[in-house]
């Protein structure tokens, strides 16, 4: 009898200790789940925040897109607003408003368009309705702010009524919903933009509040019931020290830059590509991806089916890449994916693409003369070990 109650008293202990350490892994996490995934050790995290709007009419569009970055280091966030209406090449579905995205696929198809489109990796997406997002609001105790001038609108079809009176007012979740999705006759949409980023300032200085830790339990539950994300549980921990470290005056909101335009009858915000750039640039690459940038790479195909040089080279542009060429193989009979590099101080380089695109690194020695011959940096030969749907 004793040493069948040591034996369960053994077996208890080991579970103890195995729950233990899931707390700890969870809990006590010091680093975002998505960025050790990363082989380039980037210090900015992106995340893609969505409103949507009703599904009564069919498929709900995406009515509020943000792209938040955070630079770990720094604390520093860039908030990039993209209108509803800018025009842009969504996947299998050719040109069309950002919005329509969201319609056609949900905000994983929004993720995956904006990442070709800015050219950055997406690690994480939060979305919520009209509904849920009232209900946050309400579960944090509602938001200050400072409204320019009155906001009234009424669209009986819609069932949207605005009616907002001017000054420092406190508005509760449907209040801020209201001010977050009006449109004003003068500036449109771009005016809502606006509006949104200043409201999300707002909303982080109240979600720094020291009250808002007694309200936690009830803003979880609230945020379960709204919310629609891919951030995992692990992640909590870093989210939660991040907060605490923000400081407000080190965040900088910007728009998609543009300008608005009919084609073919239709409205459509139209960015300034070279202002975009910059934008990009500045907001939310990482110095990890500006590093990446002087590497030029030429991918070549060496499994004989079409379009794999192409994914490969999309991958490689999203972590900062120089792709130079993209061309067959010598032959289709690869059958490991070849990562080459010329120099010896490039092997770890090698080395992170292999954890990105799954190959093998191989350092191939060349003459001085056959050096300056070569254009490129680094050569990806892909083989039948690495298709890309």
């Amino acid at each position: 009898m004793q040493k069948k109650s040591r034996n369960i008293f053994l077996i208890i202990g080991l579970i103890s200790l195995i729950l233990l350490a899931i707390l700890i892994i969870y809990f006590f996490n010091n680093d975002f789940v998505a960025l050790q995934k990363n082989p380039f050790k980037s210090s900015k995290l992106n995340i893609l925040l969505v409103g949507y709007d009703s599904s009564i009419n069919g498929p709900p569009r995406a009515d509020t897109i943000i792209l938040a970055s955070i630079d770990l280091k720094t604390k520093e966030i860039g908030l990039l607003s993209i209108p509803r209406d800018t025009r842009i090449s969504i996947p299998e579905h050719g040109m069309n408003r950002i919005n329509a995205s969201h319609a056609f696929g949900g905000v994983e198809l929004t993720a995956s368009t904006l990442e070709d489109y800015l050219d950055v990796p997406i690690e994480y997406y939060v979305e919520t309705n009209f509904r849920g997002f009232a209900g946050i609001i309400d579960a944090i105790g509602g938001v200050d702010i400072n409204i320019k001038e009155p906001l009234q609108y009424v669209d009986n079809a819609g069932g949207l009524y605005i009616d907002l009176p001017s000054g420092n007012q406190h508005l509760d979740g449907e209040e801020s919903l209201q001010y977050v999705r009006y449109r004003g006759a003068i500036k449109g949409d771009i005016g809502r933009v606006e509006r949104q980023q200043k409201f999300m300032k707002a909303m982080m200085k109240r979600i720094m509040n020291p009250d808002i830790v007694i309200k936690l339990p009830s803003i979880y539950s609230e945020t379960q019931k709204a919310i629609n994300t891919n951030i995992p549980v692990q992640d909590i921990t870093p989210f939660v020290r991040l907060i605490k470290d923000i400081n407000l005056n080190m965040i900088e909101t910007v728009m998609l830059p543009g300008e608005p335009k009919y084609i073919h009858g239709a409205s459509y915000w139209i960015a300034d590509d070279k202002e975009l750039k910059i934008v990009v640039n500045n907001l939310i690459r990482s110095k990890e991806y500006i590093r990446n940038g002087q590497y030029k790479l030429a991918i070549l195909n060496g499994n004989g089916i079409a379009g794999q040089a192409s994914g490969i080279s999309d991958d490689m542009e999203k972590y900062g890449f120089q792709v130079i060429s993209i061309a067959n193989a010598d032959n289709f009979s690869y059958e490991d994916t070849l990562v080459i590099y010329y120099h010896k101080d490039m092997r770890k380089i090698a080395d992170n693409i292999n954890d990105v695109i799954g190959g093998k690194s191989e350092f191939v020695k060349l003459d001085k003369s056959e050096l300056e011959k070569l254009k490129e940096d680094i050569q990806i030969i892909i083989g039948s070990d690495n298709l890309i749907e």
